[in-house]
């Protein structure tokens, strides 16, 4: 494999993971350049913020704060199983106590092989929460 095959390849696998880190913004430059003067400024508008994707029937949005009182009280009092779809690097590094690992791939093999019942166990009435690291 040439050296620009191999810069190109790392370049790319650079730019999917930055995509796929769920970064909003990136980090803070301070600039000692003098600001630059407007003539004359626009008026401002407030952007509304999007309401966030559209979820599927059954599908909700749970709080920071509402999970947090769920791990809190713990699985079997919360009645809840926590699932961290992030890569296994980012999963191992850190965590919400509670959760277990299943990543987006892992459960469409399940899937295929009839055996997500067996990760989601057989009481339907917990509520599954799954967290990843970018916006949903």
């Amino acid at each position: 494999m040439s050296i620009r095959t191999r810069l190109a390849t790392s370049f790319a696998t650079l730019f999917a993971v930055a995509l796929l880190a769920g970064c909003e913004t990136g980090p803070q430059v301070k600039s000692e350049a003098a600001p630059q003067t407007v003539a004359k400024e626009a008026p401002k508008q407030t952007a509304a913020r999007p309401a966030g994707p559209v979820l599927p029937a059954g599908v909700s949005v749970i709080s920071t704060e509402a999970l947090k009182a769920l791990v809190d009280k713990g699985p079997q009092a919360g009645n809840y199983l926590l699932f961290d779809s992030r890569p296994a690097g980012r999963f191992n590094a850190a965590t919400i106590p509670t959760s277990q690992h299943l990543t987006d791939a892992e459960m469409e093999k399940l899937d295929k092989e009839g055996k997500v019942a067996s990760r989601l166990g057989d009481d339907k009435g917990k509520l599954a929460i799954f967290w990843c690291g970018g916006p949903t």
